[in-house]
């Protein structure tokens, strides 16, 4: 759990989002859950930059789009 934030930060990382959405329903203590969320956002923040700046191309807009789903979530 401590180093899937800085993997998610990486563009291309669809399945260990799919991890880190599994989490959150196994942490019952609600701080626990609040420090998770912000090291998501964090992470999904660092990501949209990798995303956007790995390619300008329009064929990268669904992986920057999942990104944008997933910081509205957040």
């Amino acid at each position: 759990m401590d180093q899937l934030p800085a993997a998610l930060e990486r563009a291309g990382n669809e399945q260990s989002w799919a991890v880190a959405d599994a989490i959150p329903g196994v942490l019952k203590n609600s701080e626990e859950l609040h420090s998770w969320r912000r090291r998501l956002l964090s992470a999904c923040m660092k990501g949209l930059v990798a995303v956007y700046s790995s390619s300008k191309d329009e064929s990268e807009q669904g992986a920057e789009k999942s990104v944008l789903l997933r910081l509205e979530e957040l």
